[in-house]
């Protein structure tokens, strides 16, 4: 009898473990999009850099000193969505590592169980 609530146990924790990643293959892909925007705001910004601001037509000034701060804040939300899929990855892989190690301790006392 408690063989079988240990091979239960087993079982739900398999269960857990192939949604966990599931998941955290799904938070791969989607890092791996993030990247890509990021890598590519990060290049239109650097390639929209803006060198010679003249005090003669502050105007133009102006208006290129308001679009520089519209592709650094661009960059600077994709950068952050990019962190935070990061450190989701990271709980997700922590969360798997510690599923696989209950896992194993259950596994082995079905073995010992079942001897």
């Amino acid at each position: 009898m408690e063989s079988m609530k240990l091979q239960q146990k087993v079982l739900k924790l398999n269960t857990q473990l192939n949604k966990l990643k599931i998941e955290h293959q799904k938070a791969v892909d989607e890092t791996a999009q993030l990247q890509q925007k990021a890598a590519e705001a990060n290049a239109a910004a650097n390639a929209s850099s803006y060198t010679s601001y003249s005090t003669s037509d502050a105007s133009a000034t102006a208006k290129a000193a308001k679009e520089r701060a519209k592709t650094l804040n661009k960059v600077k939300k994709a950068n952050n969505k990019l962190a935070a899929s990061q450190k989701k990855i990271q709980k997700l892989e922590k969360k798997i590592n510690e599923l696989n190690a209950k896992l194993a301790k259950l596994t082995q006392k079905v073995k010992f169980v079942n001897q």
